[in-house]
């Protein structure tokens, strides 16, 4: 028998809930470190000194170090370029 989406064990991620890490700390905290992913040519570029758009940018709490949140949303790629 299915179940309702309402029982379902996993959080709705289309909440506007704030997303936290589990000591509590959201993305704008100042414990909480966004680190940059880029393709294989992008770290090349970056070895050369040349700036790199991210593909990925990982959340990641400095006190549990646990990467709560991820994005690919292209304004904030743009804000780590």
């Amino acid at each position: 028998m299915p179940t309702s989406p309402s029982s379902m064990p996993y959080r709705d991620r289309t909440t506007p809930e704030p997303v936290q890490c589990p000591c509590g700390h959201g993305r704008d905290h100042y414990m909480v470190s966004a680190e940059a992913e880029y393709r294989v040519l992008g770290y090349i570029q970056l070895a050369f000194g040349i700036s790199a758009r991210p593909t990925k940018v990982k959340y990641r709490c400095r006190r549990c170090d646990t990467v709560f949140a991820t994005t690919k949303d292209p304004a904030v790629l743009d804000k780590h370029y």
